[in-house]
């Protein structure tokens, strides 16, 4: 894979990075509460039943979406996330944290990836396996002078 990391500033910077004509989204290991603590929620089951009025902490699941859903996602406060371009959708038996590492990029592109998103605080690594896709973000005028590393195979 192609990568680059760069600085980032807001959220609504790195929506304007994601490839539009991707419409397969996969965030791996959300949390929607970035605080450690105590949160009244509900949450609503498979087999439809709901667990009303709980009290959770570090929840985290892996969730699919399209665009639309990560326009909203990006809406909110987050300031770690691992969003991945698919091509189509996620199959069920895809579980990241049982891939092999040594087999895990073949398998996620067998699957359909196209590019990830790590974002950590400031900062925003892309993965591609298109290198015309980190070159673009490298030509960006909003990104070009805040490029920290740039890595090709």
């Amino acid at each position: 894979m192609f990568r680059i990391s760069v600085e980032i500033s807001t959220n609504e910077e790195i929506w304007e990075l994601f490839d539009k004509s991707l419409d397969h989204i996969f965030i791996h290991k959300f949390n929607p509460n970035e605080a450690i603590e105590w949160w009244r929620t509900s949450v609503k089951m498979k087999n439809g039943h709901l667990l009303d009025n709980v009290l959770a902490r570090q929840l985290q699941f892996d969730l699919q979406t399209d665009l639309k859903g990560l326009r909203q996602i990006m809406d909110l406060v987050t300031y770690q996330l691992s969003i991945y371009q698919f091509d189509k959708p996620v199959p069920h038996t895809l579980i990241m944290d049982y891939l092999p590492e040594q087999k895990r990029e073949a398998i996620l592109k067998q699957n359909g990836l196209k590019h990830s998103f790590f974002i950590d605080f400031e900062f925003l690594t892309v993965e591609s396996f298109d290198v015309d896709f980190i070159r673009s973000i490298e030509a960006n005028p909003l990104f070009m002078q805040r490029v920290i590393k740039r890595q090709d195979r």
